[in-house]
């Protein structure tokens, strides 16, 4: 999803590896614990607002670190639909769907399912460039749809539905277009301008899709002190710091530590909504999320190689 060559945001080429390992350690907490807070906060403001805000004052924050980082870049207009089908599919509709999603859904159930979105694409990718796809990766994919069937078909306890899951899969499908839409404009622009090329054609997107939603909206309470404070979680910490944080990483560790710090994600977010919102989990929440990530895992473990000689 981010290459070898994106850029270092922060200036922390000299950084030891030792500190970008912490510092993308501290963003898999950040991002893990997004579902919990996402969940509370789409309580008391609206999904698409919450969206679009969070995503506004991201690009907000973003904005002088790309000018001063990424000097001279400019759209090409043969990527301008490209550019707006990134922010509409990686933003837009992923986030419509994983905010409404978590308020039907637990942040437990979310987090699990979200967690196929690797290996879905590897079969997506596969059906696209017309490959077989290896033995590993067909049973990963068997298995972990099993694990989202225990999950989508369990009982909806402690606030889950099957609304919200499959709200939840549709962020998935979301998220695996944006993958290859970011995948070529990536080979031609700088990964973190890119990025925040994302992030303001999302919140393009959803500025009017939220006026629509808080106009039909039957009049609501101003949102609380706690909800405001998620908003600033999710676009100061998760979006913006989040993204500078990862960026810069990703060059200094490879991108198969920082792929497998990824498994990290799902684990946080569970533990986070059963610690802070008190929600169940179940057995069946267990063996679904086991399952899905047994699959993902093994799913990506490269092919044995063939013997020599």
């Amino acid at each position: 999803m981010i290459s070898e060559t994106a850029l270092d945001p922060a200036g922390t080429r000299g950084a030891s590896r030792t500190t970008h390992l912490l510092a993308a350690c501290l963003v898999i907490v950040l991002w893990g614990g997004s579902y919990a807070v996402t969940r509370a906060a789409v309580q008391e403001i609206p999904p698409l607002l919450l969206a679009f805000l969070r995503f506004a004052v991201a690009s907000a924050l973003l904005w002088p670190v790309v000018r001063r980082r990424c000097p001279g870049v400019r759209l090409h207009r043969t990527d301008r639909w490209a550019a707006l089908g990134l922010g509409t599919t990686g933003v837009a509709l992923y986030f419509v769907f994983e905010n409404f999603g978590l308020k039907h859904t637990t942040a437990s159930h979310g987090a699990l399912i979200i967690a196929t979105i690797p290996l879905i694409t590897a079969v997506v990718e596969a059906l696209v460039r017309r490959q077989p796809l290896r033995p590993g990766t067909l049973l990963g994919l068997v298995v972990a749809l099993v694990g989202v069937g225990v999950i989508v078909g369990g009982p909806g306890a402690g606030g889950a539905s099957l609304l919200g899951d499959l709200l939840m899969l549709g962020a998935v499908g979301s998220w695996v277009a944006y993958t290859f839409i970011a995948h070529r404009l990536g080979s031609r622009y700088p990964n973190l301008w890119v990025t925040q090329a994302a992030m303001v054609g999302g919140a393009l997107t959803l500025a009017p899709l939220a006026a629509a939603e808080w106009a039909a909206s039957p009049a609501l309470p101003p949102p609380s002190p706690a909800a405001w404070v998620a908003l600033l979680y999710l676009a100061v910490l998760c979006s913006a710091l989040g993204y500078l944080l990862w960026n810069a990483a990703i060059p200094a560790l490879g991108v198969s530590v920082t792929s497998n710090l990824i498994y990290g994600i799902p684990l946080v977010g569970v533990l986070s909504g059963v610690l802070f919102l008190g929600e169940p989990f179940t057995a069946g929440t267990a063996a679904g999320g086991a399952l899905i990530l047994a699959g993902v895992y093994g799913a990506s473990r490269p092919a044995p190689a063939p013997p020599s000689g």
